[in-house]
């Protein structure tokens, strides 16, 4: 179930995206939607691992790896806020 929730909020973050990108009026070029469909590729794969290790009955591993995991996934995010989405 918790799968499927994900996968719900990565489409509805993705779609947001779309619509945020659309009514700013931005160009985006082919390899700056790849390294963004990478980032939320990399965000359900960081979200999947916490689900795995509590799901696993390792609340800690969760903790650790998803602390290592989530701090990749910030400085990404905030990278392609800063170079990709913004109107030049």
């Amino acid at each position: 179930m918790i799968n499927l929730i994900i996968g719900g909020v990565t489409v509805a973050a993705f779609a947001l995206l779309l619509d945020y990108v659309r009514k700013k009026g931005l160009i985006i070029k082919w390899w700056q939607w790849v390294i963004t469909v990478l980032a939320f590729l990399y965000g359900v794969f960081t979200l999947e691992v916490i689900v795995g290790f509590l799901s696993e009955n390792a609340p800690r591993a969760a903790l650790v790896m998803g602390l290592i995991l989530i701090i990749f996934a910030v400085i990404w995010g905030v990278l392609l806020r800063r170079f990709v989405f913004v109107k030049e």
